[in-house]
């Protein structure tokens, strides 16, 4: 059975009072516990409820326009292009009547101040914010509750309109179904006697909390440990009583970008194609790219269309067990990669393969991966005419300041290319004009114009059920060792090629965690461990050096907890993205699926990591397989 749902971190619950606009009056007093003023209270408001409902629309509507005010600076996201979704879920007729006035003025009240606003009953459409009407706690587990709480975007907020009932406390009891795994905390924004409203928001990322067992994220963070991560990652700080995994959850939320609604509906794939390709606003390009230079990495959450990245990882898989039964049979030095123990001879790197360790490999080509490589790099060659990109079988492609990219091709996503020409380019506007080596070699002189970059072909990292924890690594060395951290030369973009499901099934070869058709965020497929502000020499250092001394007592403890503090576990699913800087120090998460449990599918519980390799034009990787032993020729 898939595993029983737990609310990781524990839910954190509190009661705010907020003067929002004068239209909070209608909530009354909460300090007023008069039982014969309480009566009074309601009586009125029963005589009144068009007063009463005009004033909640009002109140709840300016939290709305406020919040999404505070976010366009930060986003490029205009009030105009947000969506919300107005839904109420009353039951008896005097309920439902009462419901559908109080939705009605909500809906108008929205539209007023210029917000989208999508029928409750559109089980497809997503939305930034929503409103939930209901007449009992209980109806928060409701089908139309539960659907909206699934379309709701990473990082978007539920506003809960709850009638109030007889003897009701405001405790946090009711809201099991926001899970601490998936929600930040509860707000209760205001009470009166006859309605409360709370708002809770969406997580922005979740992360594997179920993975990497030896660590210990439950517990609550020394002030030591506090003190010296402090001391290395600038201006974000360790919350008082706060516990590794909640410290976690807010890091890998602030490296997040989230695409509002209308980002993500800007492009279709192709004209005759119905999915959308996300396009993220100029504004998040560049918030992207801070986060890249700042923590070494960045997640952007549904990016990437499923339809464009699923197919590749089908195609991984299939070229991935051709290899596995080519060398299985290879006439004179036979090897079975998956049971590497029994095997004569270990296996070797080859020339569309290296292996990272058992039952963990690199898959760069292959004859299915070959084909749909040419097909994709064809359609992307002839939407991008005038862009001058060449593609060559599996070698790199030179992308320059005039490639925009095309939403054809996940490899040639036109925010991904904006984002990388930003973090290979760092430019100081009063400086570059004094450039004037770029006159050389034909170049067009210190325009500022990004300088190019070398994109690499799709490859794939498979995990298979069994394969453990990497060792800590970073993927290139710092090009010089006087300063922190120079501009990145070399960095991964990582993408799932596979879409995390929800098997209920009795003996389920993945077990992915859900709760009410959400996904938490653990799973047993693993995924990959990144370690925050890494890519700076003297984080890495204070994580990972020993004395110079080789003193035995150099606090090894200590660099232990500040390792787990900083280690991230983002919990990526079909079109999510992560792009991280090389030097940034990560880790392949074991994989203790079970795998094929029914004799039926020898893929079950293989994790393809889809992957493009990006650096500077003139760094070359020297990691180069094309001399090696074919597997498939």
């Amino acid at each position: 059975m898939a595993w029983s749902p737990q609310s990781l971190p524990p839910r954190l619950y509190h009661h705010q009072e907020v003067n929002m606009d004068a239209a909070w009056g209608a909530f009354g007093s909460d300090s007023d516990d008069s039982d014969d003023d309480s009566t009074a209270d309601k009586n009125e408001q029963a005589q009144q409820p068009n007063v009463l409902f005009e004033s909640i629309s009002a109140a709840v509507t300016v939290a709305i326009t406020q919040h999404f005010a505070s976010l366009t600076k930060t986003t490029g996201v205009g009030l105009g292009e947000r969506v919300v979704d107005v839904t109420s879920v009353m039951y008896g007729d005097e309920c439902g009547e009462e419901a559908g006035e109080l939705k009605t003025m909500m809906t108008e009240w929205v539209i007023r101040r210029g917000m989208k606003v999508v029928a409750g009953d559109d089980v497809s459409s997503a939305c930034d914010a929503a409103v939930l009407i209901v007449g009992d706690r209980k109806d928060l587990q409701s089908d139309s509750s539960l659907n909206i709480r699934r379309r709701l975007v990473p990082g978007g907020i539920v506003w809960l309109i709850i009638k109030r009932q007889e003897n009701e406390s405001d405790n946090n009891s009711s809201f099991d179904c926001f899970p601490g795994s998936i929600w930040e905390e509860i707000s209760c924004v205001s009470t009166s006697s006859y309605y409360c409203v709370h708002k809770i928001q969406k997580r922005a990322c979740l992360v594997n909390a179920k993975s990497c067992p030896w660590m210990d994220k439950k517990s609550i963070i020394g002030k030591e440990v506090a003190l010296a991560a402090e001391k290395k990652c600038g201006n974000f700080k360790v919350a008082e009583n706060e516990s590794y995994l909640q410290f976690e959850l807010r890091a890998a939320s602030r490296v997040t970008i989230v695409p509002s609604v209308a980002e993500r509906m800007r492009e279709k794939i192709s004209s005759t194609d119905e999915a959308y390709t996300t396009i993220l606003t100029d504004t998040n390009i560049k918030h992207a790219i801070e986060k890249l230079r700042d923590h070494g990495l960045v997640i952007i959450k549904g990016l990437l269309p499923p339809e464009q990245t699923i197919p590749w990882g089908n195609v991984v898989l299939e070229d991935f067990t051709s290899a596995v039964e080519a060398l299985k049979n290879h006439q004179s030095r036979p090897v079975d990669l998956l049971n590497p123990d029994k095997g004569q001879f270990e296996p070797l790197s080859y020339k569309e393969m290296a292996m990272r360790e058992d039952l963990r490999v690199d898959l760069r080509s292959g004859p299915s991966m070959e084909k749909l490589r040419s097909q994709e790099n064809n359609l992307a060659s002839e939407a991008m005419v005038g862009s001058n990109v060449i593609d060559v079988g599996s070698q790199p492609t030179i992308i320059t300041a005039d490639t925009m990219g095309t939403g054809r091709s996940w490899r040639y996503h036109p925010s991904i290319l904006a984002i990388l020409k930003g973090l290979f380019n760092p430019r100081d506007d009063s400086l570059y004009k004094g450039n004037f080596g770029r006159w050389n070699f034909g170049g067009n002189g210190p325009d500022g114009s990004p300088q190019p970059f070398r994109l690499g072909q799709i490859g794939s990292v498979v995990s298979c059920p069994g394969s453990g924890d990497q060792a800590i690594h970073a993927d290139t060395p710092h090009l010089f060792e006087h300063t922190d951290c120079h501009p990145c030369h070399y960095c991964n973009v990582f993408t799932p090629g596979y879409k995390v499901t929800n098997d209920q099934t009795d003996n389920p070869p993945v077990q992915n965690e859900f709760v009410d058709g959400l996904w938490t965020g653990s799973s047993t497929m693993g995924g990959t461990a990144l370690v925050y502000d890494s890519h700076r020499l003297g984080v890495s250092a204070m994580l990972l050096a020993e004395s110079d001394d080789g003193n035995e007592n150099d606090n090894a403890s200590l660099r232990r907890q500040l390792l787990q503090l900083l280690t991230l576990r983002p919990a990526l699913d079909a079109g999510d993205i992560v792009i991280f800087d090389n030097r940034t120090l990560h880790y392949g998460i074991a994989n203790t699926s079970k795998g094929d449990t029914t004799g039926k599918d020898s893929n079950a519980g293989r994790r393809p990591m889809l992957y493009l390799n990006v650096t500077q034009s003139w760094f070359h990787d020297p990691k180069n397989w094309d001399d090696r032993e074919s597997i498939f020729s």
